[in-house]
């Protein structure tokens, strides 16, 4: 992850086609060399490009930007004419790694980007909409035998037939589908948008009117039959604040039955006109949003546990609330604050482009490209696949064990042609006898099938990729940034990170050093005790003064409720809990604060002192300070060990085009 992270900082853009922003920079100052080190030029032109890509935070770029990047962009020239020198280019493990971003990068430039966008244009149109459907499946897997597809179609077109002259849907489900849940569900998938179902099934059914039976749908898992149900709006987006009581499994009946009373009480002090804020920053149990009296982030359907979804937009208004909603993770009160509809198509081009990248649906990306590949290089295959017949005649199951041998006989028929290359019988077999692997059954004729088809697909796109240094400079140009990330973060990793970590006696003599920068605030240690009025809080501090503990103080002010108090441990700095600003940190009682409508009571047991904190608790942020010392040292050292020119003419017109 930390490489991963790297390169996307030193790599300009792993994003295909991203746009360069900024002015374009004319050929005659684009070709005039910038910078040298050690002979080796950089163009003005090479520059400004990477400038560009990663000038982020602005639509046009300023000279400050331009300043600050060219004392970026010289240190990290320096380095990586250090990771070359040191010949970190040249190692397998480097090798080994280009290699597989190579094959990464190349996928992004075999895609076919108008099939994408269609994609997910027709993504967003269908996210407007929820539809309800259910399903009779009849199982058979892609590649299986001519004779098994047949017979799987003919029954699913019988069953079909049977949906679409009036037998009830839900019967045939229980009656036929192979989907194991039909049983219990009648088929019935429920309410789902784009990217729920697999995209020939999305399709099948968005293309179905509500009250119909969809044509026959081809996935992976064999023939379906859809019936929609109905087809509403999608809900769009809400937000909500809730109260929050807590459920787990470890309680006992007793605890759980606790909990219940208690989110009960809250719910009548709500309705008996209590503030919803006030309640949420006594009692509710989630605390990262009780401190923000419960208001929870905007969501969509599908993201939380689905009787909260569903309670929170069954809200009619703002500033409604619900009876208390029991989740798989406890009890909760939801107040809806507002609610509004889908983003627009440009807010969320991004998150789609991402999803359908993700998806299925990328295949008919992939399948484009396929056929754009064999129409360009004039693909050409057997009618019928004929020659394809003799590894069906004399396959074997020593296929589907994974042993099978490719005879040495002389396999000479032809297959198809490619890019002008002939392939014949025996580069399948060879093929063959690399990709078979030992597989826990089924039938070696499926397999011949699909392996035959991935070997063309394999070739097709093997060809397009060994072309694309030819065809495309873009990729040329992000292969060598790939390139120089990686020698720059081996090289990095062995001057900085790892020594950081691993040279322990310079860890120590750094931390020794700069310790005061570590330091720990007056810490205490004690129980703090969070009370919903005045009066609860005084009888909590009477009674601990009188040597009272927690059990007792709880006992005694919680009496026949669980609203009153809570308690928690503390053992903190106190700089860092506003609950115990203001309050007299010393040992003993402190008196009552007010607190948000709350009432604290701090019982401290010890006070600590200021002082730094042990190398062991802040060894991460130690390291860290540690690797950016080790940094400029290292910096420093390539400063005087090569030599470095400017040009300074095209310094002074790159700057001239941003001012």
């Amino acid at each position: 992850m930390k490489k991963i992270l790297f390169l996307l900082v030193v790599i300009s853009s792993s994003v295909v086609g991203a746009e360069e922003s900024g002015i374009v920079l004319p050929d005659a100052i684009a070709n005039n060399w910038l910078m040298e080190i050690e002979g080796d030029t950089v163009s003005a032109g090479a520059f400004w490009k990477v400038f560009n890509k990663n000038n982020f935070k602005q639509e046009l770029p300023t000279q400050k930007a331009l300043t600050e990047y060219f004392d970026l962009y010289q240190k990290f020239k320096l380095k990586v004419k250090e990771a070359e020198n040191l010949g970190l280019d040249t190692t397998r493990k480097f090798k080994t790694e280009i290699a597989g971003y190579q094959q990464q990068l190349a996928k992004s430039y075999l895609t076919d980007k108008s099939v994408t966008k269609g994609l997910i244009k027709e993504a967003y149109n269908r996210s407007k909409w929820e539809l309800k459907a259910s399903h009779i499946l009849i199982n058979i897997k892609y590649h299986a035998l001519p004779s098994d597809t047949v017979e799987a179609y003919n029954k699913a077109k019988n069953i079909l037939n049977l949906a679409r002259t009036g037998h009830d849907f839900d019967s045939l489900a229980i009656k036929y589908s192979d989907d194991p849940s039909a049983k219990d569900n009648k088929g019935n998938l429920g309410y789902f948008s784009s990217f729920r179902m697999l995209y020939p099934f999305e399709s099948g059914a968005f293309n179905t009117e509500v009250g119909k039976v969809s044509n026959l749908v081809r996935t992976r898992f064999g023939y379906h039959i859809i019936k929609v149900k109905d087809k509403r709006e999608t809900a769009g987006s809400i937000r909500v604040a809730h109260i929050m009581v807590v459920l787990n499994d470890k309680m006992s009946a007793e605890e759980k039955a606790a909990k219940g009373s208690k989110i009960n009480e809250v719910y009548e002090q709500l309705k008996g006109g209590e503030s919803f804020d006030m309640l949420a920053r006594k009692f509710s149990e989630h605390r990262s949003s009780a401190e923000k009296g419960g208001v929870l982030p905007w969501f969509s359907s599908n993201q939380y546990d689905v009787n909260f979804e569903n309670a929170a937009f069954n809200i009619e208004k703002n500033g409604g609330f619900t009876v208390p909603v029991k989740t798989d993770f406890g009890w909760h009160i939801i107040k809806r604050l507002d609610r509004k509809d889908r983003e627009s198509f440009e807010k969320m081009e991004m998150e789609l482009r991402k999803k359908v990248a993700r998806s299925d649906r990328a295949s008919k990306s992939k399948d484009a490209v396929l056929e754009r590949i064999k129409t360009t290089y004039d693909f050409k295959e057997k009618r019928n696949r004929k020659n394809l017949n003799w590894f069906y005649e004399n396959g074997d199951s020593t296929m589907v064990s994974g042993t099978w041998k490719a005879p040495s006989k002389k396999l000479k028929k032809k297959l198809f042609v490619f890019a002008g290359k002939k392939y014949r019988q025996k580069d399948f077999a060879n093929y063959l006898e690399q990709r078979l692997n030992p597989r826990g059954g089924g039938d070696y004729r499926q397999l011949i099938s699909f392996l035959y088809d991935s070997w063309i697909e394999e070739l097709c796109f093997a060809h397009e990729e060994s072309m694309l240094p030819l065809k495309n400079k873009e990729y040329v140009s992000l292969l060598k940034e790939y390139r120089d990330g990686i020698i720059l973060f081996e090289l990095t990793d062995q001057r900085v990170w790892s020594k950081a970590v691993e040279d322990t006696a310079g860890l120590n003599m750094f931390y020794e050093k700069n310790k005061e920068n570590w330091m720990w605030g007056k810490r205490v240690r004690g129980e703090l005790y969070t009370c919903s009025e005045e009066k609860f809080a005084l009888q909590v501090q009477e009674l601990l003064r009188a040597g009272a503990d927690v059990v007792e103080v709880l006992e005694k002010v919680n009496k026949g409720t669980q609203l009153n108090i809570r308690v928690e441990n503390v053992y903190s700095d106190a700089a860092k809990k506003p609950a115990l600003k203001g309050i007299d940190l010393k040992v003993g009682i402190s008196e009552v604060k007010n607190d948000n409508a709350s009432y604290l009571v701090l019982k401290v047991d010890e006070v600590f002192a200021p002082a730094p904190k042990e190398l062991l608790t802040v060894k991460g942020l130690v390291a860290a300070d540690y690797q950016d010392e080790l940094m400029k040292e290292w910096l420093k050292e390539l400063n005087a060990k090569y030599r470095l020119t400017f040009n300074k003419a095209s310094v002074k017109e790159l700057i001239k085009h941003v001012e």
